[in-house]
């Protein structure tokens, strides 16, 4: 039995009995079901073949069973651009190392040229410190402490009872801080006297500011007056500790002051007489600090801080000497047309300065008692009496021992073929001669002792 619309479709027959037209139906449905799930099931198959097959060709070739080959040959391409790769970057590199190479032969040629052919060291830049590098001295505080500069800039000290060990006591920040140009500790190491910002005055002579470091507390204390404005202070002309102990001497417009503690501002001033210019005291003039005494001062504490032996120049007498002075306003001039004529010329100062035949500084030496600061006494040293009604010289003075009982003096005459060391004695202060050096015309013109 067949049905059109179904053709190729095969329907089962009822075996053994009759079948209604609804049967027959219902066995054609069934059929046609059959026969959609056998084509989809082929259909599927045919669809996984072709991807199967669309899998197997290869896409540089276009042909079957090439895959791999063609894999191993591009794999061979890309192998072969990597080395070009490689070999590029290797040239980058030594064209980059050699640069390096060339510029350091290059520099190192050019320092070459400067070294032999730069300018040549005069002796006077060595003589007179000028190449000299900016070092802190160093000192002996006691027999077993060396204070010194370290490589790294600190102030370090060096403990010779100990192994010789050695401690910080600044280090290198609180030095450039201040920029520190001169430094003295006390005799139990607790504090540190800074000097800085130096401004000199002659080639021996400068003011300065101080500070006094403590440095069990790390902390500063600037030096000034008691008169003075704590905003600016003022420039002294010297700072020093008083013998082994922790008071200050203090120098200021050419008088002498006392301060019996680094903490306390109370100044006691030990002369009145100094003027500036004129009368100094504690500092030399011009003459003694350039070709007599050689040093910024002229004040020796004794070793207990209970007696001061200082000098007084007097250069009322001498002759002065105005010569032009040159700074910044007098060679770059003004701009203003009132100051202009003014200012085109440098401006000039003055010096005490003794020619051959004229009066020269009128020098005395003082001894005063600071162990009790309510009553001073001032004792003068006399000269020898060699000396006495001519012009003489004070080369030298000094403390004998480590008492405060006795002094030592040099003196020459202006002829400088006569010097006298004297010994004086507490308590007047009388002098002996001790050694008397009168000079033979035969050998030598003159003398110089210290």
């Amino acid at each position: 039995m067949s049905i059109k619309g179904a053709r190729n479709i095969e329907i089962p027959q009822l075996h053994g009995r009759g079948g209604s037209v609804s049967e027959c139906v219902e066995l054609l449905e069934r059929g046609k079901s059959d026969q959609r799930r056998k084509d989809d099931d082929n259909g599927d198959k045919d669809e996984f073949e072709f991807i199967k097959l669309k899998k197997m060709i290869c896409g540089r070739c276009g042909k079957i069973h090439h895959r791999k080959k063609c894999s191993e040959l591009a794999l061979h391409e890309e192998e072969g651009h990597n080395w070009w790769s490689i070999i590029f970057s290797l040239l980058v590199i030594g064209l980059v190392i050699s640069g390096i190479v060339a510029a350091i032969f290059l520099v190192g040629y050019v320092d070459e040229l400067l070294y032999w052919h730069g300018q040549r060291m005069q002796l006077d830049e060595f003589l007179q410190g000028e190449l000299t590098p900016p070092r802190l001295p160093s000192s002996w505080i006691s027999p077993h402490h060396f204070v010194f500069q370290a490589d790294d800039g600190s102030l370090s000290i060096l403990d010779t009872s100990r192994n010789f060990s050695v401690t910080i006591l600044v280090t290198n920040h609180t030095l450039r801080q201040l920029n520190v140009k001169g430094y003295q500790c006390s005799k139990d190491l607790s504090y540190v006297l800074f000097q800085h910002n130096l401004k000199s005055v002659y080639r021996q002579s400068f003011t300065a500011h101080y500070t006094i470091y403590d440095v069990s507390k790390d902390h500063h204390i600037p030096v000034r007056l008691e008169s003075s404005p704590k905003a600016q202070p003022e420039r002294l002309q010297h700072v020093s500790w008083l013998g082994n102990t922790t008071s200050l001497l203090i120098v200021f417009d050419n008088d002498i002051y006392v301060r019996t503690s680094p903490v306390d501002e109370t100044d006691t001033q030990l002369t009145f007489t100094g003027t500036p210019d004129v009368i100094y005291n504690g500092v030399p003039d011009w003459l003694y600090q350039e070709d007599v005494l050689q040093t910024p001062e002229a004040l020796w504490s004794s070793p207990d801080g209970s007696h001061l032996l200082y000098a007084t120049f007097n250069d009322s007498e001498v002759g002065i000497l105005n010569f032009p002075w040159f700074h910044t306003g007098a060679v770059l001039g003004s701009t203003k047309t009132e100051n202009r004529g003014a200012s085109s010329f440098p401006g000039s100062r003055t010096v005490r300065y003794p020619t051959p035949g004229s009066a020269i500084p009128v020098v005395q030496l003082w001894v005063v008692d600071i162990s009790n600061l309510t009553n001073l006494e001032h004792h003068p040293v006399m000269p020898p009496k060699a000396l006495i009604g001519q012009d003489f010289y004070l080369t030298s003075a000094g403390w004998i021992g480590q008492k405060n009982n006795l002094i030592s003096v040099v003196w020459i005459n202006r002829p400088q073929n006569l010097s006298i060391i004297s010994s004086c004695l507490a308590p007047n202060w009388t002098c002996i001669e001790i050694s008397c050096l009168p000079q033979e015309q035969s050998k030598c013109k003159w003398i110089l002792v210290k």
